[in-house]
């Protein structure tokens, strides 16, 4: 069953659209949607009509209901009526019907409205899955442990045991000799909220917001509103008896955002538990996922509200500014789907006032995930410590920068022999509500990226003046090159697993976060080091390669790309839609390694 919040004046609007339009139905719900379907499915669609004003522009015309009544006539033409249309984006609108759309259903909805002459593209609303020194006492490597390896400088040989080799790690240590981050610069965290953790203080936390709409996902009893607290997201059998849970799997609360806070910002030299990236700069939580993920629509209206742009609620009214734009955007989410115009909107709007996204690959060994792929963001691929690609890393070229996520044992042949401990940051102990701070190891892409967003945090630290143009060629131009082996082969889709990295599949190197420092304080001077090749051969990676590669080729073709966005007007009827593959849990390969260890 779908729920709304909505207010008395749309429900009047929505009245009269349907007493007056009783000719456009509305499309049936498709009944092969139950319970224990698994495939994809939208809240909707998003539209932008051809010539259409910004919302702001609109409000300030009075002409707001104008467009509404446009769209409208547009809907009837298509034959079919909406049970809610609401602003989206800058300028595009929201169409909910009375039920949770298949896959087929979305596409051909969406196909039929792009047939119409005045529409300029249409995206569906799809739901997309997550993916000086400190002296923190979790910080070092101690007896039997081996602490936040991740900050740890880069190093080790092949003659060194595993837990002493950090070929892949953005040696972070070495950025805090020229910053550990400027309160004058905001990082948001786009993600499931945050909880209260002894590691994070409310001090650190800017006031934030909840974009999550759908309350059959929202697990607070409401829609938006300024409460960007994590109330959990854990889905119960109970859950998928709703078709609106179709696809979704039972599971314990994640604490996603409080996770991906924690590594990109975790406060620091204070004595408790660990490290974050930066020590300094404000945290600004914009809650855009409940259970099951997060709607595109409410993703782009996330992004663009902690950018300071404007945004309309659902009653086309324009909530609060953000007083404290973030010049950093970290988005733990994704579909696999090609990029489409409601992010690639987004993201432009946001690159003219300078905020940078930053967006992980995915985790199905397999092609980059959206927003990854869209053009002007930061895509993140994982390695391991060693430097060569994590098993369950997404690769193609829309990757700008690898980094590492962790290498699970539980993924590929070689993860016996070839893993490590993942990467140690904060978390919550509850199965389902909040309970008390605790301590993680995880693993995945969602994790790589706040690593990318707390270094180019850094970077703003140094130079607020900075562009996204320079911040995303800084991460690129100071990065070191990709490792090499003799017994490691290429990453491709023959090849998908444990594999060797070049700058078509994993970016342009491995994320050095003191040279990028040396970069941003000097963009215009900058000359990389003249780094030596590294190269790994060790006697487990050898045991391991003897078993074969890693995993079995992913069904993709070669050479490897990136999903294609098709026309926004195809030729002909309008044919087809964008390509609805199936949305990817990003958490999918994460693994939580000490979940409930006590703060």
């Amino acid at each position: 069953m779908r729920h709304f919040l909505t207010l008395p004046c749309t429900l009047a609007v929505l009245g009269a659209l349907a007493a007056g339009h009783a000719e456009a139905a509305s499309p049936p719900p498709d009944r092969s949607v139950t319970a224990t379907s698994k495939g994809p499915r939208a809240l909707g669609l998003l539209v932008k009509l051809k010539d259409a004003p910004s919302h702001e522009q609109a409000a300030a015309l009075g002409t707001t209901r104008a467009g509404t009544e446009r769209l409208q006539g547009v809907m009837r033409a298509s034959g079919l009526n909406a049970l809610k249309i609401s602003p989206n984006g800058r300028a595009a609108q929201r169409v909910d019907f009375d039920h949770v759309l298949s896959a087929g259903e979305a596409a051909a909805l969406a196909s039929r409205l792009r047939a119409q002459p005045e529409v300029e593209w249409v995206v569906t609303n799809d739901l997309e899955r997550r993916l000086a020194l400190p002296n923190d006492p979790r910080f070092p490597k101690t007896a039997g442990t081996t602490g936040q390896w991740w900050l740890q400088p880069v190093g080790g040989s092949n003659l060194n045991v595993a837990a002493d080799r950090m070929r892949g790690v953005p040696g972070v240590q070495g950025a805090w000799d020229t910053t550990t981050g400027n309160a004058a610069v905001t990082i948001a965290i786009l993600d499931s909220g945050v909880t209260v953790h002894p590691d994070l203080s409310a001090a650190r936390y800017w006031p934030g917001r909840d974009f999550v709409s759908e309350l059959d996902y929202s697990n607070d009893g409401n829609g938006w509103d300024t409460d960007p607290s994590d109330p959990g997201d854990w889905v119960t059998q109970a859950d998928l008896s709703d078709p609106a849970f179709a696809g979704c799997g039972v599971e314990d609360s994640s604490w996603h955002g409080t996770t991906t806070a924690g590594i990109a910002a975790a406060s620091s030299n204070d004595g408790v538990g660990v490290a974050g990236v930066n020590w300094t700069s404000r945290v600004l939580p914009v809650r855009i996922s409940g259970k099951c993920g997060a709607t595109v629509g409410d993703i782009v209206d996330g992004m663009r509200w902690a950018a300071g742009l404007s945004v309309l609620d659902a009653s086309n009214n324009t909530i609060p500014v953000n007083p404290h734009p973030a010049r950093v955007i970290n988005l733990s989410f994704g579909g696999s789907s090609a990029c489409n115009a409601a992010y690639q909107s987004a993201i432009d709007d946001l690159a003219a006032v300078k905020t940078v996204v930053v967006a992980p690959a995915g985790n199905e060994s397999g092609g980059v995930t959206r927003p990854a792929n869209c053009s002007g963001v930061v895509g993140v691929a994982a390695v391991n410590r060693d430097g060569f690609k994590a098993s369950y890393s997404n690769f193609g070229p829309s990757i700008q920068i690898a980094t590492v996520g962790g290498d699970t044992s539980q993924i590929g042949a070689w993860g016996a022999t070839v893993n490590d401990d993942g990467l140690l940051t904060i978390s919550n102990s509850g199965f389902s509500t909040p309970g008390t701070g605790s301590y993680v190891n995880v693993f995945g892409t969602s994790f790589s990226t706040p690593l990318v967003s707390g270094v180019l945090s850094l970077m703003v630290s140094v130079n607020p003046n900075l562009t996204t143009a320079q911040l995303i060629d800084g991460l690129k131009r100071s990065a070191r090159p990709h490792v090499t082996s003799p017994v490691v082969g290429a990453c491709a889709n023959a090849n998908p697993g444990r594999c060797i990295c070049t700058t078509s599949t994993c970016g342009a190197g491995l994320m050095d976060a003191a040279q990028a420092l040396v970069y941003a304080a000097n963009p215009t001077g900058y000359t990389p080091p003249n780094w030596s090749s590294v190269v790994i051969d060790t006697p487990a990676l050898r045991a391991a390669a003897a078993q074969g590669q890693d995993l079995p080729a992913n069904g993709q073709s070669d050479p490897v790309t990136d999903p294609q966005t098709p026309p926004i007007n195809p030729p002909g009827d309008g044919g087809g839609a964008l390509g609805f593959g199936w949305l990817v849990g990003l958490l999918a390969a994460v693994v939580a390694l000490q979940r409930r260890a006590n703060a």
